[in-house]
C-alpha cells in the first residue's frame, strides 16, 4: 500500500513534532528522504525512540535538525518494540538544538514565557533559572545576549515556542480634565492592571499619541469608573497641545 505524505517545504519540522506531541499522539513520524528515512516515535506525546540510518537518540533528531527536507507521514498506533527514549519533547529538542549554529533573535525587546507549566517542568542549572528571573523582569533580550551562554538559551526557548515578543496593550482613551489631582495623568483601574500584567510592574508613565503624530510622556495613577477616558490635571495639559476631547493613543513606558 503507497502512503499518502506531504512535504517538509511546507511544514516546519519542529512545529508538526510539538503539534502530534501536544496532542498525546502515539505513533511514528517517518521522514523519507535521499539519504535514509526518519523515524519518531511517541507514545501518548512522550517521545520513544528517534533513528536516522545508522544514528539514533538526539543525534539522529540533531542530523534531521541541521537539513529539515522530505515528505513526512504519521503512521497511528504503532509502538517501537524495543524503545530507547522517554522523554518529554522540550527535553529532546532542548539537546538537539545545542547542537545547532547560533543565529540572532527576530526581536530585541522584553519576552514573555508562554508556559510557565512546561518551564516548571524542565531541569535548570543555577544559570539558566537566573536568565528566566531576567525574563520575567522584562529585561531586553538585547542585553541578555550579551552574555553568549545565554543567548544560546533563548535561542533554544524561542525555537520551541517557550518565549514570545512581549506586547504591551495600547488604549484608545479621550482627554479629559481633571481637578482632583496635579501632576499625574488618571486612568481606569482596569486599563492600569492590564498594563501591569503586560510588563510585570506599576506603571509610572503612560505615553500618548495624538492624531497628528504627537507623542506626549506623563506620570500615571490608576482611579476607579474612568471607562474609556484619560484624565489629565491643567499644570500637565498645559505642556501638550492635547484638548479635552481629544482621541489618543496610550501605553505604558
Amino acid at each position: 500500500m503507497t502512503r499518502s505524505t506531504s512535504s517538509l517545504d511546507t511544514f516546519d519540522f519542529l512545529e508538526l513534532l510539538y503539534l502530534l506531541s501536544e496532542q498525546g499522539r502515539s505513533g511514528v513520524l517517518y521522514v523519507y528522504r535521499p539519504d535514509g528515512q526518519f523515524q519518531a516515535w511517541l507514545e501518548a506525546g512522550r517521545v520513544r525512540h528517534l533513528q536516522f540510518g545508522p544514528d539514533d537518540g538526539v543525534s539522529a533528531l540533531v542530523r534531521l535538525l541541521q537539513d529539515p527536507q522530505g515528505r513526512f507521514h504519521f503512521d497511528e498506533g504503532v509502538t517501537h518494540p524495543s524503545p530507547r527514549l522517554d522523554s518529554t519533547l522540550d527535553e529532546v529538542t532542548l539537546e538537539a538544538l545545542e547542537a545547532m549554529p547560533v543565529q540572532d533573535l527576530p526581536f530585541d525587546g522584553p519576552a514573555r514565557i508562554t508556559s510557565p507549566q512546561r518551564v516548571g517542568r524542565m531541569r535548570w542549572s543555577l544559570r539558566e533559572l537566573d536568565v528566566l528571573k531576567q525574563i520575567d523582569a522584562q529585561k531586553p533580550v538585547s542585553e541578555l545576549t550579551q552574555d553568549p551562554e545565554a543567548k544560546r538559551m533563548l535561542l533554544k526557548l524561542f525555537r520551541i515556542g517557550l518565549i514570545v515578543p512581549r506586547k504591551t496593550r495600547v488604549a484608545r482613551l479621550t482627554v479629559t480634565i481633571t481637578r482632583q489631582v496635579q501632576g499625574v495623568a488618571l486612568v481606569d483601574e482596569l486599563i492600569f492592571r492590564r498594563w501591569k500584567e503586560d510588563i510585570v510592574r506599576h506603571p509610572q508613565l503612560v505615553a500618548l499619541k495624538a492624531d497628528d503624530g504627537q507623542v506626549y510622556t506623563l506620570p500615571v495613577r490608576m482611579s476607579a469608573n474612568l471607562t474609556n477616558q484619560i484624565m489629565i490635571p491643567a499644570d500637565l495639559l498645559v505642556r501638550t497641545t492635547l484638548r479635552a476631547g481629544d482621541s489618543v493613543l496610550a501605553k505604558p513606558v
